[in-house]
Formats: structure tokens, C-alpha cells, sequence
């Protein structure tokens, strides 16, 4: 038995079905009460039924509070890019949509957003709205591209000097905006 009001996902094992049967949000499969969504769960000791109440306002909570969160670049558009965030800060969560506009990528004068971001970057972004779809920025030092690989050859990209990344197994250089957690620098 989890403790009441633990944030759970889906599939997390809530008690065996001798405690207590399956109630809101939950299930029982092969003798085991397991959660059916994201939520906190809540055991009603009168009725001893497990239930997961959904997590939808600590979703909202979580992103109001957050400095940042992780996700990856799923399609871009001419001036807008779609993420799926998986991640608030350092807990992950079960994946919610984000939009970054071209506007938001950088301090400066960008022309066009992949010369912020590309389709399957892992980026580090600031959530500026906090419903779905939410809205995020990479202005500042520790927002930005973290992992990226070569259009050319699909290899991981290395860190060049601010603006660039290099291949190591082509040599093709890009254009990103790196935060300051870029995973690996290029050695001289």
C-alpha cells in the first residue's frame, strides 16, 4: 500500500486485491489493484476501494512552479515548432504537447526556427502557459537544444563553440541554440 496522495502513472501497483478492490482510476489484473491514469492515489478505508484521482490541476501546479522541462521536437512548422514534453524538471510525466514559437527561441534576431531547433532535438525549455498545449520559451543561458543529432547522417552532434554543432563522423556543421547543458563539447 502507497502512502495517500503519491503522485502514481499508469500501471503502478496500488495493492493486492485482498486490502482493497479496484475503485475510480483503477484496475485489477491477476490479483493486483494497479492504476489506470496519471494521478494521486486515495484509498477509501470505509469501502476499501484504491483510487486514483486524476492529476490534471497537479499538472497545472507542476508547470506553474517549474524552471524548466525536457521534451523532444516532433514536427516544425514554418514559425512553430511541436514538443512533446516528458519531462518537469526532473520527474518525468506522461507525455503532454508543447508549441515553441520562432519568437521564443533566442534573444535575438532568429530568420527561421530550425536554425534554433530541428525535428528530434531534446530540448531544455521554460513552460510560459500552463494548459495544454503549452507554450514555451528558449530565452535564456540554460534553456536550449541538449542533444541533437546530424541531418546528414543521424550521428550525435558535439558541441562546436556557441552557435554550432559539429559531427564527428561527417563533419557537417549546424546551427542550434544550445543551452549550457549541451551534453559533450568538442575536444581540441
Amino acid at each position: 500500500m502507497l502512502p495517500q496522495g503519491d503522485l502514481i502513472c499508469p500501471g503502478t501497483l496500488l495493492a493486492v486485491e485482498e486490502e482493497f478492490s479496484a475503485g475510480e482510476g483503477s484496475y485489477e489484473e491477476n490479483g493486483n489493484i494497479r492504476a489506470a491514469l496519471a494521478g494521486k492515489v486515495f484509498y477509501d478505508m470505509i469501502s476499501r476501494r484504491s483510487n486514483v484521482l486524476p492529476s490534471k490541476k497537479t499538472l497545472f501546479t507542476s508547470l506553474k512552479k517549474a524552471k524548466y522541462v525536457y521534451g523532444i521536437v516532433t514536427s516544425i512548422k514554418e514559425e512553430t515548432a511541436n514538443i512533446t514534453i516528458s519531462s518537469i524538471e526532473e520527474t518525468f510525466i506522461s507525455p503532454i504537447s508543447g508549441i515553441l514559437h520562432v519568437s521564443q527561441t533566442a534573444n535575438k534576431y532568429i530568420k527561421t526556427i530550425t536554425d534554433a531547433i530541428r525535428t528530434g532535438d531534446i530540448i531544455r525549455a521554460k513552460p510560459i502557459t500552463y494548459t495544454t498545449p503549452v507554450f514555451l520559451t528558449l530565452k535564456g543561458k540554460d534553456l536550449g537544444v541538449i542533444i541533437a543529432t546530424c541531418s546528414i547522417c543521424g550521428h550525435l552532434l558535439i558541441k562546436a563553440d556557441e552557435e554550432h554543432l559539429k559531427c564527428p563522423n561527417c563533419g557537417n556543421i549546424e546551427q542550434r541554440k544550445i543551452g549550457n547543458y549541451m551534453v559533450k563539447k568538442l575536444a581540441n
